[in-house]
């Protein structure tokens, strides 16, 4: 796995892998899909090492909804009402990404998701 030393590969890794992630759970393929995650985890614990999620704001319009997802998913303790506004419109879409927006939105609610 790529050695995250700076803010802007860390963006660089989640933007990447939220793509991939998406993609490979949306085709069945658990298993990029999970290296994929892991590698977003990675990046996004570099950006909270480094006091820099509020680097991932930008990704909330970014145009891919599986970016929009992740960035939004991780920022709801940073900036809730915006990242429960792109989760609410994602889910409206066909999909997984419409069952992981929902799901992810339920657990915050529940207070279940420490993110």
């Amino acid at each position: 796995m790529e050695t995250i030393n700076s803010v802007q590969i860390a963006l660089q890794l989640f933007e990447e892998s939220s793509v991939l992630q998406i993609d490979a759970t949306e085709r069945g393929n658990y298993k990029v899909g999970n290296k994929n995650y892991d590698k977003i985890i990675k990046a996004v614990e570099f950006l909270k090492s480094e006091n820099s999620l509020d680097a991932l704001l930008p990704y909330l319009s970014h145009n891919s909804a599986g970016v929009r997802l992740w960035a939004a998913s991780y920022l709801l303790g940073f900036d809730e009402k915006n990242a429960i506004k792109i989760l609410e419109e994602l889910k409206k879409q066909k999909g997984i990404i419409s069952l992981i927006a929902e799901a992810t939105l339920d657990e915050w609610k529940k207070g279940n998701l420490k993110l």
